[in-house]
């Protein structure tokens, strides 16, 4: 399972089952939802559309580390229609590796912790066995 997002020519590497990271990941997205409501709600559309684009330009270089930010958006126009492409895709890419994640605990507890009938079945044979 990759743990590597690819944008813009880098490649950033970020594993969400990490407590560390997860809490990382967790609080750039409390203190993006604080920000956001502090984005003007009249006054120069410009002035919005940079503020909005600070939004993520924040959240990324909280994630992943300053000056990651202007890594990934140094070849993107300030707009919001570019800006937002680069959110959905980081957010797919943690989405996948959230679901990665979840399917392999799954499959190894499937593997090394058999259902109840499976149980009760062995169980079965060990007390016959005993007799």
């Amino acid at each position: 399972m990759s743990h590597k997002w690819e944008i813009n020519g880098l490649s950033l590497e970020l594993d969400l089952d990490d407590a560390d990271n997860m809490e990382r990941y967790e609080k750039a997205f409390d203190i993006m939802a604080a920000e956001e409501k502090q984005i003007p709600k009249d006054g120069k559309q410009s002035e919005r559309i940079r503020a909005y684009c600070k939004l993520f330009r924040n959240l990324f270089d909280r994630i992943f580390g300053e000056g990651t930010a202007e890594k990934i958006f140094s070849k993107v126009p300030t707009s919001t229609t570019a800006y937002d492409e680069v959110y959905i895709s980081f957010l797919e890419f943690a989405r996948g590796q959230m679901i990665a994640n979840a399917q392999a605990r799954a499959e190894w507890l499937s593997k090394y912790a058999p259902n109840r009938k499976q149980r009760r079945a062995a169980s079965k044979t060990v007390r016959k066995s005993e007799k």
